[in-house]
This record gives structure tokens, sequence and C-alpha cells, in this order.
């Protein structure tokens, strides 16, 4: 790839912005980073304390690459669903665990609740609005009360609060295909509708907001934001009475593997096209290291790293989340061993002990490198022949093709290898290239 691609146009931002980060880099995060498998968890094979363990060997993995934002969904550890919370009552212990963990380790956590786990709904129930909707509200207060830091019924222990909600998973996937493990019970066109989804949302952020006016409050991952039918459907929810007012911040997810960034521009195009007053987060993204396409590979991975967080960085997106830190170890139960396992960054040691860096990884550290300490309102696509440049405001990104440099551009770091050398007329992406200081 090396065309020549006009600048994505960037949306007016506010400094005020709900969840606006402090610094380019704290744009950078990892979904479900910190878990246990649930697999291990079941067989009896982690005790409590073991489970802590595991958690902090991922915070300690995530702090590495610079990740600053983890996100934990209700379907992963802790598995903090209204359903799963009454079921099992070590649910608030682990989720008291995983906060802890994750704020100990300076990271900002974004926490998902919801009604039912959100990869696999249909598997608790025929219908996704609970039948006791006030039942489900008052869990939801007393999950943000214990996290809210206000003093009054929290967490022993708890750092700072707990600030950032999602309000459930990809309502649009299971409401046009079948969910996961649905046993073929439920109807996929009248489960989870636009209308469905917006009752729970407006409930849920009435909830939370109840609890904490100073939360913010996510909408649920948009699976197809890159395609008609996803906008079609958040379309929709959006002209449900109230749906619009229920959240502060829009979500959406990306995944693809095509050799290029038209789908980068769809999601962003979703986002302008439905709530462009909104910030947007882009709470799952990646692409695979494995695949059937002949240009998949971890290298081409490795370049897409950079290539997805520049374009959604230069479109105005404020927080991207990698799916996800580490392909499943060995052991684990097959619903772990999804096809979205070789998205990860990092790869499991088959010996045992801490993962190791896939390609892809050594990329997303290098490039939360080269945003460290750079203003996200300073953030700005250039026209670039051959490629993709994003201005930085001491440098520029090269997240696309082979750019030709700007003048000023003194110092090539290639984001694959590490390597640094003087910059020459054009760079190849990824690389992060410094500007000549004025004089």
């Amino acid at each position: 790839p090396g065309t020549s691609t006009a600048p994505t146009p960037r949306p007016a931002q506010r400094a005020d912005r709900p969840g606006r980060p402090a610094s380019a880099a704290a744009a950078l995060g990892v979904n479900e980073g910190v878990a246990v498998p649930q697999a291990w968890v079941r067989q009896g094979r982690v005790a409590p304390e073991g489970e802590v363990a595991l958690l902090q060997e991922d915070t300690e993995a995530l702090r590495g690459l610079g990740a600053r934002l983890v996100r934990a969904n209700t379907a992963t550890y802790p598995w903090l669903s209204w359903s799963a919370s009454r079921q099992d009552p070590d649910t608030m212990r682990r989720a008291d665990a995983w906060v802890s963990t994750v704020q100990e380790a300076g990271l900002e956590p974004l926490v998902m609740l919801g009604p039912w786990p959100g990869n696999q709904t249909s598997s608790y129930t025929d219908t996704y609005v609970p039948a006791d909707l006030a039942a489900y509200q008052a869990w939801v207060a007393g999950i943000v009360e214990r996290y809210d830091g206000d003093g009054v019924d929290d967490m022993p222990g708890l750092r700072a609060p707990v600030r950032y909600w999602e309000v459930d998973n990809e309502p649009d996937l299971h409401n046009s295909a079948a969910p996961r493990d649905g046993g073929g019970r439920v109807d996929p066109s009248q489960f989870q509708t636009p209308a469905q989804y917006a009752t729970v949302l407006v409930a849920t952020s009435a909830a939370i907001k109840g609890a904490d006016p100073q939360a913010v409050v996510l909408s649920a991952g948009i699976y197809r934001s890159h395609r008609a039918q996803g906008r079609d459907w958040l379309q929709r929810m959006l002209a449900e009475p109230g749906a619009a007012q229920a959240f502060d911040v829009l979500s959406l997810h990306l995944y693809f593997h095509e050799d290029g960034l038209e789908s980068v521009a769809q999601a962003l195009a979703t986002w302008r096209a439905t709530t462009p007053d909104k910030p947007l987060w882009v709470t799952e993204t990646g692409v695979p290291s494995t695949n059937r396409a002949p240009h998949v590979d971890q290298d081409w991975q490795a370049r897409m790293v950079a290539g997805i967080y520049g374009a959604l960085l230069a479109g105005g997106a404020d927080r991207i989340l990698w799916h996800t830190l580490a392909d499943p170890p060995l052991g684990v139960g097959p619903r772990e061993q999804s096809p979205f396992a070789s998205h990860s960054l990092l790869r499991s040691s088959a010996q045992g002990g801490p993962p190791q860096d896939k390609p892809a990884g050594a990329v997303y550290r290098r490039l939360a490198a080269c945003l460290d300490g750079v203003d996200v309102d300073a953030l700005a696509e250039v026209p670039a022949e051959g490629g993709r440049l994003l201005d930085t405001g001491r440098g520029w990104l090269a997240f696309w093709g082979q750019p030709r440099m700007p003048a000023g551009a003194a110092q090539v770091t290639d984001l694959r290898t590490g390597q640094v050398g003087p910059a020459a007329a054009t760079a190849v992406a990824p690389a992060c290239v410094t500007r000549t200081p004025a004089l």
C-alpha cells in the first residue's frame, strides 16, 4: 500500500468532552486485557489469591506495552452482569479484585454493565429486557455506588472513582445473527431489537447517573460499525425515546481483515452520520495475525496496528482499545479459543510464564512512546503524497504507505524494528518522525 489518500476530516473537539484523554498516548487501551480464563475458574485450577496473581501479570504486561485504559466485558472476568451476580456469590469479590488490581497498576478502568453476559446473551434468556427492570436498576446503582469514590458504601481500599461505564455489548450483532450458543431458541430479528436495547440503555443510564452524576456512560459497542447494517441499527436505536440522551460517548467496534483502511473510514462515517456531537471511543478493534487471506500474517498485523490507530486518531476518536492482550493459554475451554484469538498483541508461551511480543505488540509499544505527551487536540492529518501522515505537534506519525516527508523532518524511528535514522525524502509506515527544533 502506498497510494495517496486525502486526510480524514476531524470534527471540532471540545476540551471538556467526557473522557477526554490527557495525551494522545492515553488514547491507547486494550479490551479484556486483565482477565482469568473462565475454564480455569470453573475447573477449580485457580484459587482466589491465584486469580489476583494472574490479574497482576496482565496489568504488568499492559504497562509494559504502554496501554492506559483497560475494558472489562460482562462475558469475561469478573463476569459482572446482573444475571451472573445473582447466581455466583463470588462475583463481587472478583469485581473488587479486578478494580483493585487495575487501579494499583495505574490503569484506567472501563467497566461494562448489563442484564446478561454480553457475548452469550441468548444462552441466558429468550427475553432481552429484564422482567423486573426496577430490580435490575437497583443492582446497577449498587455496583456504581460501590466504585464511585464518594465515601458512601465504597469498596474497601478503592483508590479512585470508576468513572467509565458501558451499557452492554454488540446489540446489533445479536439482533442480526444467531448469538453464540443460542441453540436455535431465539429468532435474532426479534431479539435485542433497537427498541429493546434502548429500553435497557435508558434504564441503565438512569441508574448509573443516579448513583454517580459524574459518571460517563458509553453506549454498547456497535459491532457492524463499518457497514450499512450496523449504521441502520444504530440510527433506529437513536430514534427511540430518550436513547440519544442516555449516553455520553458513542462506542463502536471495528473488525476486518482487508488490506486497507476503508473500514476505518466507514466506521468514522457512521459516527459523523449519527452522533457527531458526542465523543467516539472504539472499544474493540483488531485484525488477525493468521487467516486464510494471503496477506494476513504477523508482520501485516503489526503494520495495521499503526494504520488503525493513526486513522482513528486522525478522524477524531478519543479512545481506542485493541482486542486483545495475549493469545489464550493452553488448557482453556473451546469458547475462549475464539476466531479472534490471533488478534492479540502478545503470544502465550507453551512452557508457561509471561507472554512474549508478537510484532504487533512491539509496534503498539513504540506507538505509545511516540504519542506520549502529545496533546490529543493538536493531532491533525496533513496531506502527504504516497501515504498518510498525522502531525503530532512535535513531529509526525507515518501510519500508512510511504508518505513524502514534510520540511523539517529530522529523525525517523521504524515502529516495527525500533531502528532510528535520519529522515529521507519518504518514510515507510509505520514510523515516528521527529521535527527539527526551531532555531
